[in-house]
């Protein structure tokens, strides 16, 4: 079967899969805590904060494979910016312009199935909606940045962590923040 993009079936509002992970600490289980969570609050600054609705989890973008292209996380603000969310462990051996190349293939699928998604988050929310801006942010600890601070690029791109605690001593539906990274 050929891979192509998807029309439908974005598996929004849902887990698939395990819902525990086999390591407290992976990146799936973790991603599944800021998923079971729902919202992010991204502070930008000390008074200044954007909170994000996370909607989907693990998004399938493509057809005809059995993991295909998906994208961690996909959330909105107030403004109704459309979120993507790449997620890394500390221990990640990617580079952050492997994982730029990465988040821009997605925009650019997003950009193509967008009124897909529309349709399926109005069908599952009974909510229409229209997002404005697409927002991209790699979302790891503050670990993972320390030896790759030269290697972030300015530009459309948030660079986002979290602390241990943020996600590791949070309940499902509390939200948990996150910090722009210093360039």
């Amino acid at each position: 079967m050929e891979k192509t993009l998807r029309k439908r079936d974005f598996k929004l509002g849902q887990i698939h899969g395990r819902l525990q992970a086999e390591n407290d600490k992976s990146e799936a289980q973790i991603q599944r805590t800021v998923f079971l969570s729902q919202k992010l609050k991204i502070w930008r600054k000390r008074n200044e904060a954007t909170t994000v609705r996370i909607f989907g989890y693990e998004v399938p973008l493509k057809t005809g494979c059995t993991r295909g292209e998906c994208i961690d996380l996909i959330g909105y603000d107030k403004d109704y910016n459309l979120y993507l969310i790449e997620l890394k462990k500390k221990e990640s051996q990617e580079r952050i312009p492997d994982i730029i190349e990465q988040l821009n293939g997605y925009e650019n699928s997003i950009k193509q199935i967008l009124p897909y998604i529309k349709e399926e988050f109005k069908n599952e929310y009974f909510l229409p909606i229209n997002f404005e801006a697409v927002k991209k942010i790699i979302l790891a600890p503050r670990e993972f940045y320390e030896t790759r601070k030269k290697d972030l690029i300015p530009g459309s791109i948030e660079y986002a962590y979290f602390g241990d605690r943020d996600i590791n001593k949070r309940k499902p539906g509390e939200i948990i923040n996150i910090h722009l990274v210093r360039k």
